[in-house]
């Protein structure tokens, strides 16, 4: 009888259990519907983002006398002395061309956000600094400058945002952005784009859910007719 009285509580048990599976893959599929809905949404609004920042780019190009049009042309320059200093620094045996394109990010341990290393890392600190250090002065709305390789790893930033990392890791998401490795969407194309420059608008993530709204214009660095990166600098828009 109990035998009896436990198979049927069993029975029950499973037909209850089938029941809260159907609910479940029901739900599962319901989740699965929205999650390609919000990426087709997404890759719609970044289309249209392509769009706009190709169409913001061919105005500042034409010799249209907008207000992103300094910029560029700082960007510009401050991509040539990169570029010269880089080759300077190959030219003297500082580095080699292998260790500059070095692509083998290494963690730093106990970092948090993960830092990396890499093999620019033998020269960027010496000569990146005493060319992106004055274009924060260019103008008041500059927040940063700084070069990126394609990948988006960022060796050596701005002497604000090269704090030694603490034990809060929101703190460090928002002053250790040196050796950092940023290929989001922004971080990427800056580093991949080899026309003479390229404008991107993009909300800035500084850690603890605060963004902050950014223009950010780049410029490709080349080092002996490769390309490595580019210089990105980035400013707030009126």
């Amino acid at each position: 009888a109990q035998a009896t009285s436990i198979a049927t509580d069993a029975s029950r048990i499973s037909e209850g259990s089938a029941g809260f599976r159907m609910t479940i893959e029901g739900l599962s599929s319901e989740v699965d519907q929205s999650s390609q809905t919000l990426k087709e949404a997404r890759d719609r609004v970044n289309r249209l983002i392509d769009s706009a920042e190709r169409l913001a780019g061919y105005c500042a190009d034409s010799g249209a006398n907008t207000v992103d049009g300094p910029f560029i042309e700082k960007i510009q320059d401050v991509a040539r002395s990169v570029s010269a200093a880089f080759e300077a620094a190959v030219a003297r045996g500082e580095i080699t061309m292998d260790e500059l394109f070095d692509r083998d990010y290494r963690p730093i341990p106990g970092t948090d956000p993960q830092q990396l290393q890499a093999g620019c890392l033998k020269i960027t600190d010496k000569v990146l600094p005493p060319i992106q250090e004055p274009a924060l002065e260019f103008d008041g709305s500059v927040v940063f400058c700084a070069s990126v390789d394609e990948n988006g790893y960022l060796p050596t930033h701005n002497n604000k945002f090269s704090k030694p990392q603490g034990n809060d890791p929101v703190w460090n998401a928002a002053n250790c952005r040196n050796r950092r490795l940023f290929n989001d969407r922004v971080g990427l194309k800056a580093g991949r784009n080899r026309e003479p420059f390229l404008l991107q608008t993009y909300r800035r993530d500084m850690g603890g859910g605060v963004f902050v709204l950014m223009k950010d214009v780049s410029a490709p660095i080349t080092v002996r007719g490769r390309h490595w990166g580019g210089v990105r600098l980035a400013y707030k828009p009126d």
